[in-house]
Parts: structure tokens; C-alpha cells; sequence
């Protein structure tokens, strides 16, 4: 009865959890391959921290047969060598990540000295401890701040073998106290492993809280990547949900819609494998567009020279007659304003990027005033490549088309026909440039302290960007 009842729990209890799940707009898996990494470059770390354990200096008396009670003194005790030359840390369902050592060994040195009445003679010993195997659980979990989390789970030390080795004359003498050694020094370092494992889990945890996970991209928009759903641990990875959203500074609004779920593809010769929603930027176009950042003054100076088409009235004049007549020989400024939030949608192996907006088309006045001629609607397509680079998502942007139609007009007709090849012009010389300046500067990913990404490739699906790393750590 009690088995199925434990099966019936864990059911629901699964499905609880689902329920309750929010799709996130970032996912980080972490494979076996990086726990083996991370084996590689802990153990050192590890092996250091266990040979700071502490063996007290040891006194009494003890009886011996045809000399009678001596006094002996045990002083020095320190360890000189230790090995863990066979670890593995493995992922475990339901229980988190399993570290088992097997085979350690430490070696012990000490000074050694006997006393009776007028007789004395000291010397030296050595321990050596072998078959010592060890067994520790690291609970995975997220933190009040939304970052992950690692606690010291159950731990378990075991020593198989403790020999004690005199190095000096007399050893018959010192041999006789080998046993009163062995069970001391077994204890001292037994009680001890496990919390120098601890105290070695601390240090990691320390690190972890060092991640950085809310970004401040300029003064309105920023991004947070807090954990948004409990670490998951399967037999053979970790998967992590990060919230992927921006923000406006200094608010929690987000946009009208949702990230979708995020599908990782199966394999595992990497480390880590990240999948960011298309959500990530719509969210951050949905910022930018509130905060009313998405507009550009283009004057002259930013067209070509090689255009045999210029921001003046008298060009303009052959789409809009009106115009030489009404601003004659004036220079032309248009505002450019986005009327919606762009949206980015990845498919595969491209992304694309609709940006809907508003030129606004003005004369510049003798007197400096603006005189609005018309407003032109527009609807860009426009291509976006990303790439990483210093743990940043770096992108660029390239058009592809634009369909212009009149939203008003104070000059009479306009023939938008005719103005398409200045407003191609327009975008590409002097919007896109600037746009591009911007996304250069990139967007940071969650990371850690010391950990950089090693040989990223990027992939694109539908409504994702995939990244398969490796990583390496800093010392």
C-alpha cells in the first residue's frame, strides 16, 4: 500500500508543478559533459580544502609489559599528501547532483615522544590512510534573489584502512602505541570530511551569488533573467528557467503577451545549451516603443552624396507639384516615429524583424520653423543576424522591403511611388546605421563569475534562438 501511495504523490505532485510552470524567455540546459568539466576543475579545489583538516596533538599513559606505565606525547600532526583519484559527479532525478569519490588516500606525518622517570626518546610516524570513499548530494534550488541556489545535501565519509608507520630505532617501542593512533586519527579526519565538503559547496555558492541576472541597458530599459520556476534534475541534465523579459526602469509592466514554451534539442556534446525566445526582444520592442525612443530625425546630411534624390522641396516637388510652389527651394527634415512595437519572429535558420511606423515629411522654414508637408506610413521587413560575443547577444539589422502608403497630406496629391527609392535610401543610410550602433553594444546574458562561453554556434528555429557552448572557468 505504502509503495503506491508514494507513486500516487509523486504524481500529483509532478503535475502541480506544471500547472504551475511559467514559460520562460531564456532556457539553460546543462549537460553531463559540463558536470564533468566541473569535476575536473573542483576536485583540485576540493582536494585543497580537505587537506586543511585538523588532527589534535594526542597525550596519556599507557602500561607496557616489563616496563611499566609511560607517558607518550603525539604533536605535529599534519597532512603532506592526498589524492582523490576516482570521482564522478552525476545528475540524479529527484535528488539533485551526486558526487562519489572512491579510492582517495591522505597521507599523515607526526612527531612521537616517550617519557619514563629519566627515560625518554622521541621520533617520527606517518599514516597512511587508503580506500577512503566518500558520498555527497548537492540540492539544486532557487533563492529568494531568483538566482540558483546549491545546498549541502546528504553526506557520508567512510576510511577503509589507517596503517601507522614508526620511522625511527626502537620502533619495537613506538610500534606499541600503533592502535592507540589508528582509531584517534580515523575519527578525527572522518568527522571532518563531510564538513569541509560543506564549506567547499559554500565557496560555489558564494560564486553563484554573484550572477548577475538584472541588466540596466540604458536609462528606461532594462532585463531580468531570475529564475522564474523551480531547477529541474533528470538522469541526464538540468534545466534552468530564466525570465528572459525587459523591463521599463523602475517598473514591472510587461507587454500584452506571453513567451511560449521553449523546446531544447536533444543533443548533449556540449555543455550548455541556451534557447532564447523570440519573446526576449519583442518584449524589449514593447519597452522601447513605450517609452517613445523609437523615433529619428533624417536630414540631408545623412543621405548618400552619389543620390541624384535630395531632402529639398525641389526634389520632392516631381511626387508632390504643390510643393515649389507652396516651400520653394527650402530643405526637407522628416521625423521618423514608430506607431506600433516591431516585432522579431525567428524561423528556421532566419529571423525577421516588421517595424511599423510614421514618416513624418516637414519643410525647414527660412525662419527655421517646421511647416508638416505629409506623413507617410510605413511597414518595414527587416532582416537580423545575432551573434555573441563577451557573454553578449549582439545583433544587426539589414532591410529587406518596405511598403509606404500617404496617411495625410497638407501639399495636395502625392505620388508614394516615387517615393520609394528615397525612403529605401532613408532606412538604409540613416536609420539602419544608427539602429545597428545600438544593437552593437549587445545585450549580456545571465553568467556567472569567471565562467566564459568556449566556441558558441547559434542555430535559429521557430521562435527560438538556440546557442550550443562550451565553458571555461577563470581560476
Amino acid at each position: 500500500m505504502l509503495p503506491r501511495l508514494w507513486i500516487v504523490t509523486t504524481a500529483l505532485l509532478f503535475l502541480a508543478s506544471c500547472i504551475l510552470c511559467t514559460n520562460p524567455g531564456l532556457k539553460v540546459r546543462v549537460t553531463q559533459k559540463a558536470l564533468d568539466y566541473g569535476r575536473r576543475v573542483g576536485i583540485g579545489v576540493l582536494q585543497q580544502k580537505l587537506r586543511e583538516m585538523h588532527i589534535p596533538n594526542m597525550s596519556g599513559k599507557k602500561r607496557v609489559k616489563f616496563i611499566g606505565k609511560i607517558k607518550f606525547y603525539v604533536k605535529s600532526i599534519r597532512i603532506y599528501k592526498l589524492g582523490l583519484p576516482q570521482s564522478t559527479l552525476k545528475f540524479s532525478a529527484g535528488r539533485g547532483i551526486q558526487l562519489s569519490i572512491t579510492n582517495g588516500f591522505i597521507g599523515v606525518k607526526g612527531d612521537f615522544r616517550v617519557k619514563k622517570f629519566f627515560f625518554r626518546t622521541s621520533g617520527s610516524f606517518k599514516v597512511s590512510v587508503s580506500r577512503l570513499s566518500i558520498s555527497q548530494t548537492i540540492r539544486m534550488t532557487r533563492d529568494r534573489t531568483g538566482r540558483p541556489a546549491l545546498q549541502s545535501g546528504a553526506c557520508s565519509a567512510n576510511i577503509g584502512k589507517v596503517r601507522v608507520k614508526f620511522t625511527k630505532r626502537k620502533r619495537w617501542l613506538y610500534n606499541l602505541f600503533r592502535k592507540f593512533l589508528e582509531k584517534p586519527i580515523r575519527k578525527a579526519l572522518t568527522k571532518q570530511i563531510c564538513p569541509k565538503i560543506s564549506s567547499a559547496l559554500r565557496g560555489l555558492e558564494k560564486n553563484l551569488k554573484t550572477m548577475e541576472i538584472r541588466f540596466k541597458i540604458n536609462p528606461f530599459a532594462e532585463v531580468d533573467y531570475s529564475l522564474v520556476n523551480q531547477i529541474q534534475i533528470s538522469n541526464n541534465a538540468m534545466d534552468l528557467d530564466f525570465k528572459g523579459q525587459f523591463y521599463r526602469v523602475g517598473t514591472n509592466k510587461g507587454p500584452p503577451f506571453k513567451p511560449p514554451p521553449i523546446s531544447l534539442p536533444s543533443q548533449s556534446n556540449r555543455m550548455l545549451y541556451l534557447g532564447i525566445s523570440d519573446f526576449l526582444a519583442n518584449s524589449a520592442g514593447f519597452v522601447y516603443y513605450e517609452a517613445g525612443v523609437l523615433q529619428m530625425k533624417i536630414t540631408d546630411k545623412m543621405i548618400p552624396n552619389i543620390s541624384p534624390v535630395r531632402l529639398n522641396t525641389r526634389s520632392f516637388s516631381v511626387i508632390a507639384p504643390r510643393l515649389a510652389k507652396l516651400y520653394p527651394n527650402m530643405p526637407i527634415e522628416m521625423r521618423l516615429r514608430a506607431t506600433r512595437s516591431p516585432i522579431l519572429q525567428a524561423a528556421k535558420k532566419h529571423i525577421n524583424v516588421q517595424a511599423f511606423g510614421a514618416f513624418d515629411v516637414c519643410a525647414v522654414q527660412p525662419n527655421s520653423t517646421l511647416a508638416s508637408l505629409f506623413v507617410l506610413n510605413i511597414q518595414a521587413s527587416v532582416s537580423a543576424r545575432v551573434r555573441i560575443a563577451q557573454m553578449k547577444l549582439i545583433g544587426s539589422l539589414q532591410l529587406n522591403s518596405l511598403k509606404l502608403s500617404l496617411g495625410r497630406s497638407n501639399v495636395g496629391p502625392v505620388r508614394v511611388a516615387g517615393l520609394e527609392l528615397i525612403m529605401n535610401l532613408a532606412v538604409k543610410f540613416a536609420v539602419l546605421p544608427g539602429v545597428n550602433v545600438k544593437l552593437a553594444k549587445g545585450v549580456p546574458l545571465p553568467n556567472v563569475k569567471k565562467l566564459d562561453f568556449i566556441n558558441p554556434n547559434l542555430d535559429v528555429n521557430k521562435n527560438i534562438l538556440v546557442i550550443a557552448t562550451d565553458v571555461r572557468y577563470r581560476p
